[in-house]
């Protein structure tokens, strides 16, 4: 049990750089995300987890998308604090503050609440979209993701000028 207490505290700290670079989320949020997405997606021999492929910094990304309609950013980060008051309720404790055990749990018993199943449910979208994501972007840097999946990315695949956003930019210098 004190090992797997212990296996995330190199994953947590390993993300200090990445958290540092997040204005958006604060540093007990940016935890949540990760152990969720990692609970959600996690490395035990069938592939990789969320980690591996930057799940965590996509939903940076999109968090800070302009072209992403702003309740859909909250609906992100009502989840997070959703999850810390279901914590309170139901172990009397913060969720960092939780054995992985329990945070497991508190996840499966969240997903069984239809609020749950729909956060976590856009969770898990977020979290495919970031490991099928071109490298160009920056999250799924070597392609973790799409070689587990033996994916092809579209053709053309982004360049500088044509990767999202920028490609209006390019498009309407164009026009």
């Amino acid at each position: 049990m004190a090992l797997s207490i212990l296996s995330q505290l190199p994953l947590l700290e390993s993300c200090t750089d990445d958290y540092v670079k997040n204005p958006i989320l604060n540093k007990e949020q940016f935890k949540i995300i990760i152990i969720v997405q990692n609970i959600l997606f996690p490395k035990g021999g069938y592939g990789p987890s969320a980690m591996d492929f930057n799940a965590h910094l996509y939903l940076i990304w999109v968090l800070q998308d302009p072209l992403i309609l702003q309740e859909d950013k909250n609906y992100i980060l009502d989840g997070i604090r959703w999850i810390k008051e279901t914590a309170q309720e139901e172990y009397q404790e913060t969720f960092l503050n939780l054995k992985p055990e329990k945070q497991k749990e508190l996840i499966q018993f969240i997903a069984s609440k239809s609020w749950g199943e729909s956060w976590l449910s856009n969770m898990l979208t977020l979290i495919i979209e970031a490991m099928v994501s071109d490298p160009i972007y920056g999250f799924n840097k070597n392609a973790v993701g799409v070689k587990w999946l033996e994916h092809q990315y579209g053709i053309p695949r982004p360049t500088k000028q044509t990767k999202y956003p920028t490609i209006f930019k390019t498009i309407a210098k164009n026009d």
